[in-house]
């Protein structure tokens, strides 16, 4: 495909995605649902009218390369800049309970409930587990943003999400290198542990290295052009990424999620009000143009004809899923923090949603794994569900719990 071609099919995904934006506001489906069920037209009518215009948008798909390396560096790094640092020290406890060892029961739930439905071999049903049990953060933080869910349930949703969604990779990388290690033994296990850490906290590492770096570039080349700080800060988040995964086979995400923390503790406060304003601005754009392109493209890259064979696989796939995900809300949650409400909890659980990267971390499994085609279609009949169910139901169930009902206190 040629760049003039690539280029009027982004222009015109935006020109789409704009006008979507502009009509969900009269609709009950959220904004990236609405995008999801656009794409899933298009490749419904391209296959059943083959009209060739048509037919050329349907052909485009998500890859693991696109989401990791051209989506997921700004989405997190916009969410993790956007983050009140304060407040994301306050909930700690209870979001690196949630997305730790919640993510880790989960993944034995998950592969226990796959592994006995479907007669998967366990390492591969963990394997699944691994790249599904994460609340994808492009999707949850998206939606409750526009919901305008409680701050401090906001916190630990987006704290989790961020945080639990570094965890399912470097799990994931784990479960697919003791996959490959045929001869497991007691070494291979201490050996695998030690890559998680390595990968966990060296993304952290040259996050923080690199974070620290750029900053002070930013700062000290800051003399009233506010473009300067806006294009160093994007100069931060692919750098930070890209160097971590792609070079030194580390974090990605940790390295972006470091990186941004650190920008906005010790940058941004060192800047004008209106040049972090400007900042902000410039990402909210960047995040809208990223979310209205995965979300179409998602909904581009399934066929429903096809996955409507693998019903049964999926509807097990899907109550494995929300089964653990209940565990770890209902169980884990009230023991690391007692200020969450019951309606809070019923939020959490259902909004456990599931996105555009576990279609990449599910990709990116080598063709060499035989039951790889079975592991997509779970993989993309979880998202879909998760979309099409979960969170066009969101804002009725917050109305129903009445959570958009103002206290007296917030009146």
């Amino acid at each position: 495909m040629y760049i003039a071609d690539i280029l009027l099919v982004i222009s015109s995904l935006l020109l789409i995605s704009m006008i979507a934006a502009s009509a969900y506001r009269h609709l009950a489906v959220p904004y990236t649902v609405l995008l999801v069920i656009l794409g899933l037209s298009i490749t419904l009518i391209a296959d059943t009218f083959k009209i060739p215009e048509i037919e050329y948008l349907s052909h485009l798909h998500l890859t693991s390369d696109l989401v990791l390396f051209v989506f997921l560096p700004v989405l997190i790094f916009e969410s993790a800049l956007s983050l009140d640092a304060r407040a994301l020290l306050k909930n700690i406890i209870p979001i690196l309970t949630l997305a730790i060892v919640g993510m880790l029961i989960s993944v034995i739930l998950v592969g226990i409930g796959v592994w006995w439905s479907l007669g998967l071999p366990i390492m591969v049903s963990l394997l699944f587990a691994s790249l599904i049990s994460a609340t994808d953060p492009v999707a949850v933080v998206a939606l409750f943003k526009k919901l305008g869910v409680p701050s401090r349930l906001m916190i630990l949703i987006e704290g989790e999400s961020l945080l639990n969604d570094a965890t399912a990779i470097v799990l994931f990388g784990t479960l697919l290198l003791m996959l490959e290690e045929y001869n497991f033994s007691f070494m291979v296990g201490l050996e695998v542990v030690e890559h998680f850490f390595l990968v966990f906290f060296g993304g952290v590492l040259v996050g923080v290295v690199i974070g620290g770096i750029i900053s002070e570039i930013l700062v000290r080349l800051f003399h009233g052009n506010q473009s300067i700080p806006v294009v160093l800060s994007l100069s931060l988040a692919y750098i930070s990424f890209i160097v971590a995964e792609h070079i030194l086979h580390v974090s990605g995400v940790m390295s972006v999620l470091s990186a941004a923390i650190y920008l906005n503790i010790a940058g941004l406060s060192r800047l004008s009000k209106n040049t972090i304003e400007n900042i902000h601005t410039t990402w909210a754009v960047m995040v809208l143009i990223c979310n209205s392109l995965l979300f179409f493209l998602i909904g581009l890259s399934v066929n429903l004809i096809s996955l409507a064979h693998f019903w049964q696989p999926i509807m097990w796939a899907v109550l494995a899923v929300h089964t653990a995900r209940a565990v770890s809300v209902y169980l884990l949650l009230p023991l690391s923090t007692e200020k969450t409400t019951w309606a809070e909890r019923h939020i959490m659980w259902w909004g456990g949603l599931k996105g555009g990267l576990a279609i990449a971390i599910v990709m990116s499994i080598p063709d060499s794994l035989p039951e790889k085609e079975l592991l997509k279609v779970l993989t993309v009949g979880v998202v879909l569900t998760s979309l099409l169910m979960n969170a066009s139901t969101l804002r009725w169930l917050m109305h129903y719990l009445k959570m958009d009902v103002l206290s007296l206190t917030e009146e």
